[in-house]
């Protein structure tokens, strides 16, 4: 096979991958957060939800190589993935920031506010990594919008 098909075949793989892990970390998240226990099945939680912030991150980079910014949809799919590269650092400095509030204040309006710091920028980075492999997906067999062919 060619290098094109090659790539065509990893963007289709990693895109499918991505909306798996995000449903599924953002499952363990919701579920998580009603029954907040120490559990095994939360180890996994965070190891899907780390496997698929790199899974997007190779999914961005991918899209920016092969992706022709030329045409309409080519243009959409190239500002989304730096959309989500801008709301992957935005919510990671939530989630810090929100940790930080929660370890330092015992209780009050502080703690309540770095808990929603930490619950919002975890349901930022899963959806709308979930949406932006969504859209990969969905328009990776769009002729023109790839230099796959």
């Amino acid at each position: 096979m060619k290098k094109e098909k090659w790539s065509k075949i990893v963007i289709k793989y990693l895109s499918k991958l991505g909306i798996f892990l995000s449903a599924f970390s953002l499952s363990l998240g919701i579920v998580y957060f009603f029954i907040p226990t120490n559990s095994i099945l939360y180890d996994l939680f965070g190891l899907a939800l780390i496997i698929s912030w790199f899974l997007n991150g190779a999914l961005v980079y991918f899209t920016d190589i092969y992706l022709n910014k030329n045409i309409h949809m080519g243009k959409r799919i190239n500002r989304l993935s730096y959309y989500y590269l801008v709301l992957f650092i935005a919510s990671i400095l939530l989630m810090v920031f929100g940790v930080i509030f929660s370890a330092f204040i015992i209780s009050g309006p502080v703690l309540v506010l770095g808990n929603i710091m930490i619950i919002s920028g975890f349901l930022i980075t899963n959806l709308y990594g979930f949406h932006f492999c969504i859209v990969t997906f969905t328009n990776i067999d769009n002729r023109g919008a790839w230099n796959f062919e």
